[in-house]
């Protein structure tokens, strides 16, 4: 994984799970499902009393099976009496010490470290995980000592004396194990939280890049008097680095901004051929570095269209310059604007090197890269296609005629027939 795609990784997580210092953040969905745990408490207690039943119909020895389910009982109990602190230090802490202690005394019971009742230890570190608390080395080697301790206390007494309630129960155990996983807490972000977070790091990170692009402009064009060479070519580098950088950060907010429900669609009537125009123009300045013969088509009719027209521009932005970025020096890129019944049609294709057909739907999808070894972090086409989806219209990749890739976006925006 490279260091770029780790960092927008990172950053992204780091912003959704609100670990980025802003003044917005709020508070994180910490307190565990006191429901689904008393159902937990409730679905021991049916499994007790299952292997119970079904022990004492086979024969079990009555003594030492009421020892032990009495024994097996006492960790649902406690998990009623401390259902309301829950999510408390030490009501965990307590928890999940009796829940050791009672199977290291049931183990011990069952015939020690050979006993089936040792799968009753993992209940305790599913325990930890399903409240969030990262005390699952500390559990695992209070497990083992208890598990020591069970083989030492049962030496003088190897053979257990309820063997078909030891199975059922470890059983139960390990179904029991699986549920509380289940409960793993995860933080939750309300999406109202969520949007005032993208919205405030949008503006801590893009002004703070937008001075630096500046400056180093300013060098490169060596606006307040002569300097060295290599000072001015160091002032490109930092512009360069620093427009990556930018357009990085907002396709990763803007990625962010639409799983979190939170992008609005602006919609307002304007000719899509102007938005063409205004890209291809853009963009002639990047193909011209790489001797890239840059076209475009549209009709002479107007392309009237009802959509957002940021989220148009930024559709072809990405289109296109995803098109420079994997052609080789010296190709060609076409960009087409067209109409098809009610749908806006737009066409960007190249002469490079293309992408095979099983990796096609993977690189519509966020963080993943068809060339590995490309700068960026794999945002760009699953942008398109979100932004598409937003419009109700859809992405799709295909074969470019005589080699390359032609990616087709289709969106149904068109207010009227065109020609």
């Amino acid at each position: 994984m490279s260091d770029r795609h780790h960092t927008a990784i990172t950053l992204r997580s780091l912003l959704l799970a609100g670990r980025l210092s802003v003044s917005t953040q709020q508070a994180v969905t910490q307190a565990p499902n006191a429901v689904a745990f008393a159902l937990a408490w409730w679905g021991w207690l049916a499994a007790v009393a299952i292997a119970v039943a079904l022990t004492s119909i086979g024969g079990g020895v009555s003594s030492g099976l009421a020892k032990a389910s009495a024994l097996a009982l006492v960790p649902a109990f406690a998990g009623f009496a401390l259902a309301v602190h829950l999510g408390r230090r030490a009501a965990d802490a307590a928890l999940i010490v009796v829940w050791l202690a009672c199977a290291t005394a049931l183990a011990a019971g069952g015939g020690g470290a050979t006993s089936p009742l040792a799968a009753l230890f993992a209940v305790p570190l599913a325990l930890a995980t399903a409240l969030g608390r990262p005390w699952r080395l500390a559990t695992g080697a209070v497990g083992a000592l208890g598990i020591g301790l069970a083989a030492w206390l049962s030496r003088s007494d190897p053979e257990p004396e309820f063997a078909a309630f030891s199975a059922l129960l470890a059983a139960a155990a390990i179904a029991y194990s699986a549920a509380l996983l289940s409960l793993s807490r995860r933080p939750v972000i309300a999406a109202a939280d969520a949007s005032a977070r993208i919205a405030e790091v949008s503006h801590e990170l893009r002004t703070p890049l937008t001075h630096i692009l500046g400056f180093a402009e300013m060098i490169e064009r060596r606006v307040f008097g002569d300097l060295d060479e290599r000072y001015a070519e160091y002032g490109g580098m930092i512009r360069r680095s620093g427009n990556h950088l930018l357009g990085l950060v907002n396709d990763l907010l803007d990625i962010s901004r639409i799983e979190a429900g939170r992008y609005p669609i602006e919609r307002e009537l304007f000719d899509a051929r102007s938005v063409v125009e205004e890209v291809v123009r853009l963009s002639t300045d990047a193909a011209r570095r790489k001797a890239i013969t840059l076209t475009m088509s549209t009709p002479q009719a107007p392309l009237m269209v009802s959509a957002d027209v940021a989220a148009l521009r930024r559709i072809l932005i990405n289109l296109v310059g995803n098109a420079l970025k994997f052609s080789p020096e010296s190709a060609r890129v076409a960009v087409s604007a067209s109409s098809d019944d009610n749908a806006l049609v737009l066409e960007v294709s190249d002469t490079g090197p293309g992408i095979p057909a099983p990796q096609r739907e993977r690189v519509m999808v966020a963080y993943e890269r068809g060339d590995k070894r490309a700068e960026g972090a794999g945002l760009g086409l699953s942008l398109v296609r979100a932004l598409a989806a937003l419009h109700g219209g859809e992405l799709i990749v295909l074969d470019a005629l005589g080699g390359g890739a032609l990616m087709r976006v289709r969106l149904p925006v068109l207010v009227e027939k065109n020609a």
